[in-house]
């Protein structure tokens, strides 16, 4: 597996090979055109072609079309400008938004032009503070987690020119996509977008590939940013204790021999994400089953399911893929569902990327990064609206607005035409919330299929008790299994795994409770120097993916560090008054989204005292612009 960028990608093949001619023709014109405009530096190619290409609707994207000898035109053209080679020219903002709507299908708006110019990865995250200082060696970072946040924060560090360190309890980087081997699993988020805009894969084999290609990919990442020479590998990280007179993070951590260890950092961010301690449901006679039981995120990889009985307990995304993995080789199949998800259809016939896709993400010049850009684009602030709380819609409707009735209507389509309209099994996975009360999940091609299928049945329910033979059903009935497999989530740990002091010693998991929340950067008062990057209310609910805040962070934190620098300071900690107003905020704009107006689906978006926690109210255009460099006065700087 390869990654690139614009500034890597370079063209492998002659400019008059038929084969490059040949994968061209099949290319998206609209894609084709913006790559010629960035070859040759001419916008006049927009005026000699645009008219030319309409967009139809491709779901999630849209694609652009042209007559034959357009698309000839447009070949012709390419390979003249490979020939010449790549225009020597800056990414011009202007020229840039010019190529938008061309390449994307709709129009663009103005904001919104800086943040595509970064997520297609035309350029790097810039700047925003004088770099006139460089960051002192005094100014340590400890990195807590090697997974793909953890290396961004790396890698932003190292770019900083910040001495850093990475603390990780595995053996190797990837986090949750090295841990979470079971069957199925895989990105549910388009591929071509979630990665690293620095680092754009051209090669990925589908639009959703499976966990082991995507760790492929985070292991490559390390590779070639040589993340391992700066990392402590099965080291886990049990405590981090503000130390005021050293005015440092005391870091307590045991590596895999039980070998305990204290070392010292100036700055802490931590990249451990908040969903890592698998939960178990409180099921009598749990431990009574004479069978396997196995929790999805503790898979045995020699558990062979062929010919078993089984039940799968939970219907989230983790469940959907096990089921849709497995359901030709069990005997026999049993779902409990606590309560069905709204289940959005595969809009696509195949997952498999077209191998012309990959061949000119290869050897294309900029290719790769329109492709990314239009998966981002599909799939980001225009799925705004659907989160969106229309009162008077709401007061008639399930849905919450006539944006959100858009998706509610084409999920239960896909249930009347799987099912049959006002079947049983139709009534079983109906949800009764407004689409996006809880996770959306994307059908991986045989979910809905599966569950019709006759071998399979769905319990409308949760188990009653677990016994030495199987399951008893809420109604009584006794199912003999041979395996029970708990897709039941994970506990809800915003950091509460590791014991976090701050000045005085006051306890992180104490001034949060149930109800976490943080400043921009994931900051708290009374915490100097600690920032989180998985944090309360940054998980972008509405569309993109979890790289894109994790990148906004990054890019947060380095100008934090560039501030430190500036003014020659020790320790950086947010107010009082700037955090209350800026949790304010959040609530304020949360209580007009679709999580705060569907009181009965039960999603871990909210905490134990009943806040959504989790998910961002914000516009990502609006996230991004709040990231771009602190807010001095929002902190005290000693």
């Amino acid at each position: 597996m390869t990654s690139t960028s614009t500034s890597d990608v370079t063209s492998a093949v002659a400019p008059d090979d038929e084969e490059l001619r040949d994968n061209l023709r099949s290319a998206d014109p609209g894609v084709l055109l913006a790559v010629l405009a960035q070859l040759t530096g001419d916008v006049a190619e927009l005026d000699r072609f645009a008219d030319k290409i309409s967009h139809i609707p491709n779901p999630p994207e849209r694609a652009g079309v042209a007559d034959p000898d357009t698309v000839e035109a447009l070949v012709e053209r390419i390979c003249a400008a490979l020939a010449d080679g790549p225009a020597d020219i800056a990414v011009d903002r202007e020229f840039f938004a010019r190529l938008l709507p061309v390449a994307l299908g709709s129009e663009v708006p103005d904001e919104q032009v800086d943040l595509l110019l970064e997520q297609g990865g035309f350029q790097p995250s810039q700047p925003t503070l004088p770099r006139t200082v460089p960051i002192p060696d005094t100014l340590s970072v400890a990195i807590i987690g090697a997974g793909m946040a953890g290396m961004t924060a790396a890698m932003a560090a190292a770019e900083s020119g910040a001495t850093f360190e990475i603390f990780d309890r595995n053996h190797e980087v990837g986090g949750t996509w090295l841990t979470t081997t079971y069957p199925g699993i895989g990105v549910d988020t388009p591929a071509a977008y979630y990665s690293l805009s620095r680092d754009v894969n051209p090669d990925w084999s589908n639009y959703y590939p499976q966990g082991s290609e995507y760790q492929a990919y985070l292991v490559q990442l390390a590779d070639k940013h040589k993340l391992r020479d700066h990392t402590r590998f099965g080291t886990e990280v049990e405590a981090l204790w503000w130390d005021d007179d050293r005015a440092q993070w005391q870091i307590h951590s045991v590596d895999s021999q039980g070998n305990r260890d204290i070392s010292y950092s100036r700055v802490v961010i931590t990249a451990a994400g908040y969903l890592n301690r698998p939960r178990m449901p409180d099921l009598k006679g749990r431990e009574s089953f004479n069978g396997i039981s196995v929790h999805t995120a503790q898979w045995d990889s020699d558990l062979d399911l062929a010919g078993k009985r089984v039940a799968i307990i939970g219907a989230g995304c983790t469940a959907v893929q096990i089921v849709d993995a497995c359901v030709d080789e069990v005997q026999h199949l049993t779902v409990f569902q606590r309560q069905p998800h709204w289940v959005a259809p595969r809009r696509r016939k195949s997952d498999e990327v077209p191998a012309h896709r990959r061949y000119l993400g290869r050897h294309l010049p900029f290719y790769a990064n329109w492709h990314r850009l239009k998966a981002y684009w599909a799939t980001a602030d225009n799925n705004y609206p659907v989160i969106q709380l229309d009162p008077e819609w709401a007061k008639d409707h399930l849905s919450i607005s006539p944006a959100n009735d858009v998706l509610l209507q084409m999920c239960l389509q896909y249930i009347d035409e799987t099912f049959g309209a006002g079947s049983e099994l139709a009534k079983k996975v109906t949800p009764d919330f407004a689409p996006y009360g809880k996770r959306i999940i994307r059908d991986p091609g045989g979910y809905y299929a599966a569950l019709a299928r006759e071998h399979v049945d769905v319990e409308a329910s949760e188990p009653a008790e677990v016994n030495a033979a199987g399951i008893r059903t809420r109604d009584g009935r006794q199912i003999d299994l041979d395996v029970i497999i708990y897709a039941t989530g994970y506990h809800l740990d915003f950091l509460s795994t590791i014991d976090i002091r701050g000045r005085d010693g006051g306890k992180l998991t104490e001034v949060w409770g149930e109800s976490p929340s943080a400043y921009r950067g994931g900051t708290v008062p009374g915490f100097p120097n600690l920032f989180v990057m998985s944090a309360p209310n940054y998980s972008p609910g509405h569309g993109a993916g979890a790289n894109l805040t994790i990148e906004v962070n990054s890019h947060y934190i380095a100008e934090c560090l560039q501030l430190m620098a500036l003014r020659g300071a020790t320790t950086m900690e947010v107010t009082q008054s700037a955090f209350d107003a800026y949790v304010a905020e959040i609530d304020s704009a949360m209580s007009r989204t679709v999580w705060c107006h569907t009181p009965t689906a039960h999603t871990y978006y909210r905490s134990g005292s009943g806040r959504v926690v989790v998910s961002t109210p914000f516009r990502l255009v609006d996230l991004w612009q709040q990231h771009r460099a602190p807010i001095e006065s929002d902190f005290v700087l000693r």
